[in-house]
């Protein structure tokens, strides 16, 4: 017998599906309710970028990490070449040379703590360095580009015993000169104490790799600020102290917390130089050459597409704006991994304050509000890059006030976590790399999309 309660249930049910099925959809409830103004209509559109391939010269050189020496000669790109300055400071505060001391030897010992190569017979290839006493005080502000530094900045004569050689690994001992040496072993109790005292008097060293005399190939040698030291032996009298013809020695570090080093490079690609690319865009790293992209075009481009499509009336709200620089299928992988950059993103150049020819370069702020802040997209083949806020703002400004500040640098980008454990993005000066991309005649250009939506 079927149970009561679930029939009385069941029925209930039945009732209530039979209410609502009778209740007409009014597809039209709300349509009036906001103003058209506040509807929003939503498109895409994508846009050939009118970029160029340009020279990116002077740019910053300072780093505190490592500094690169060496040259390399590519057949398309040219020659690098790569020096390093930084300062040497003494390891102690407090030690006294007592009175007279006695030079024995001193000697640098150069720590390089990786390579890089595009070739293996170019992996221990050796090369000869050079090594200069500075002249001219290091300084951010007149020494933090890469093309500052000149012969007038440092000494004619290395400071070495003779030219030595390295060969792209492990540590490399170098004799110092007398001259040189006695410098050190006249370090004043006064200068331990106050090291600014004693970079006043030895302002540092510079570091200068040979020439490669046009040959194809080359490395670069990252030298490890930490673990390169100078060793000063002198023989120590102080009969004051009770200490007659004690042999000892004293250790100055090369490069030093707090202190920065800085690359001093310059690159042969100016010849790829070209005002209308056509299918192939090239970019180098460090002051080597870089897709360019107008700001005033990028606004004469959008203003175009707003007046044909009629939209003068609406407030164009950018929802996403992304570049896309596809490359083709390389022939060999292994190869394209080692030249090709992690990251590319859009930079502002910015010149130092009454200059016009040294620039800093600076991602655009934005990078910290996207995950898509150029990187490669191995199955795309291209790299991309989120610039929604910066297509906004090229909307929302006027044509006056557009002018080469806003301009769209193409370069390689590094980041680095500082001690919140946040990433900090930066124009990447001390990394060597080199890529082919598709230029704006190819099949597969270089691209701008937009989504956007539009409000009355």
């Amino acid at each position: 017998m079927p149970n009561k309660t679930f029939t009385v249930m069941l029925c209930t049910m039945a009732a209530l599906l039979a209410t609502v099925s009778c209740v007409e959809n009014d597809r039209t409830l709300g349509e009036g309710l906001l103003p058209d103004e506040s509807i929003l209509t939503l498109g895409e559109k994508t846009f050939d970028i009118p970029v160029t391939n340009q020279v990116s010269n002077s740019v910053q050189a300072a780093n505190s990490i490592r500094v690169m020496v060496g040259t390399m000669t590519d057949p398309v790109f040219g020659t690098v070449e790569s020096s390093g300055a930084t300062f040497i400071v003494p390891f102690s505060s407090t030690t006294d040379f007592g009175d007279n001391p006695e030079l024995r030897s001193a000697y640098l010992t150069l720590s390089i703590d990786s390579t890089y190569y595009l070739e293996d017979d170019q992996k221990g290839i050796h090369q000869r360095i050079k090594i200069y006493r500075l002249e001219t005080p290091l300084d951010s502000s007149n020494m933090g580009f890469c093309n500052s530094i000149t012969p007038e900045d440092y000494s004619p004569v290395p400071i070495s015993v003779s030219d030595p050689v390295i060969y792209g690994e492990g540590e490399i001992r170098i004799e110092l000169k007398n001259e040189f040496a006695q410098e050190l072993l006249d370090t004043t109790p006064e200068e331990f104490e106050d090291f600014s005292l004693f970079i006043k008097r030895i302002p540092g060293l510079f570091i200068q790799i040979e020439p490669s005399m046009g040959i194809t190939g080359g490395r670069m040698n990252y030298i490890n600020l930490g673990n390169s030291i100078i060793n000063l032996n002198y023989t120590l009298n102080d009969p004051e102290r009770g200490i007659v013809d004690l042999d000892t020695t004293e250790s100055f570090a090369f490069g030093y917390s707090g202190y920065e080093a800085y690359n001093y490079f310059k690159t042969g690609s100016d010849a790829l130089r070209n005002d209308t690319p056509q299918d192939v865009l090239y970019i180098e790293s460090l002051s080597g050459i870089k897709p360019h992209i107008d700001a005033e075009s990028i606004k004469n481009m959008l203003e175009n597409w707003i007046e044909s499509e009629g939209l003068e009336p609406q407030t164009i709200i950018i929802s996403r704006a992304e570049l896309r620089f596809p490359y083709e299928e390389p022939e060999d992988y292994a190869r394209f991994d080692t030249e090709h950059p992690a990251y590319i993103y859009a930079f502002n150049r910015v010149p130092l304050a009454d200059s016009d020819t040294s620039f800093y370069y600076q991602p655009l702020p934005y990078v910290y509000s996207t995950s898509n802040y150029g990187s490669i997209n191995r199955s795309l083949m291209e790299y991309s890059m989120d610039i929604t806020d910066y297509i906004q703002e090229i909307i929302s400004t006027d044509p006056s006030e557009i002018d080469e500040t806003m301009d769209l640098w193409i370069a390689p980008m590094k980041y680095k976590v500082n001690i919140s454990d946040t990433r900090v993005y930066e124009f990447d000066n001390y990394n060597y790399n080199k890529i082919i991309l598709n230029g704006p005649a190819a099949e597969r250009k270089p691209t701008l999309t937009i989504t956007y939506g539009l409000m009355q």
